[in-house]
């Protein structure tokens, strides 16, 4: 009886872990930058808005991760 006690228990404290974990965090930037224009008011706000998420993965690079090869000038 206490075996099915602690592992009922046990069960219910991986399940609230597993939903406490939900998505990551979603963070959003919004950058506002001077614009000269042609028409009147000639001097105008632009607004880029940035979004993105956080998280532990290291998505994969197509940049060379190998040593530089020296250049030789002559």
């Amino acid at each position: 009886m206490q075996f099915k006690s602690i592992l009922f228990v046990v069960c219910q404290v991986i399940a609230v872990m597993a939903l406490e974990r939900g998505g990551a965090p979603v963070f959003t930037a919004k950058k506002v930058y001077h614009t000269i224009i042609d028409q009147s008011p000639y001097l105008v706000d632009r607004t880029t808005t940035i979004v993105w998420t956080e998280s532990a993965s290291i998505s994969g690079s197509s940049l060379p991760t190998a040593a530089p090869t020296p250049t030789i000038v002559y």
